[in-house]
C-alpha cells in the first residue's frame, strides 16, 4: 500500500486516536446516557463537559473516505478526511454489501492509516 501522508490537519490529533473505539460506542458514551450500562468499562458514561474522544470512521455516503472524528457531549465533528484509495475502497464496499453510512474501519484500513502516520 502507498505510504502517502493523509493530511497535515490530522497530525495534531493522531496521538489521541482511540483505534478501538467505534462510532456506535462513542454515541452511547457521549449522547445516549440512558442507553448506557454504568458498570460497562468500555462504554462508561461521560460525566464531565470537557471530555472527548478521537477516532476514525469510514464514511460511505458518497465516495468512501476516512474521517477523523472528535466526539463530545455536544456531538461529533470531522477533524480531517481523506478519500480511500481504490485498492482499499473496493474490497471494503464489497465487505459491507455496498451500504451507505458511517462504518468502523476494517483492519486493512487501520493498518493503512497507522502506516501513513508512522503509528505503532
Amino acid at each position: 500500500m502507498p505510504k502517502e501522508p493523509i493530511t497535515s490537519d490530522c497530525k495534531p490529533w493522531i496521538n489521541e486516536v482511540d483505534w478501538d473505539l467505534i462510532h456506535e460506542d462513542a454515541v452511547t458514551m457521549y449522547l445516549e446516557w440512558g442507553n448506557n450500562n454504568f458498570m460497562d468499562v468500555l462504554r462508561r458514561p461521560v460525566t464531565m463537559s470537557g471530555e472527548y474522544s478521537i477516532y476514525f470512521v469510514v464514511d460511505t455516503w458518497e465516495e468512501p473516505k476516512v474521517v477523523l472524528t472528535k466526539m463530545n457531549n455536544y456531538g461529533s465533528s470531522a477533524l480531517c478526511e481523506k478519500r480511500l484509495p481504490p485498492e482499499l475502497a473496493e474490497p471494503f464496499m464489497r465487505s459491507i454489501g455496498g451500504l451507505r453510512g458511517i462504518h468502523e474501519p476494517s483492519p486493512e484500513i487501520k493498518d493503512w492509516l497507522k502506516a501513513a502516520y508512522d503509528c505503532k
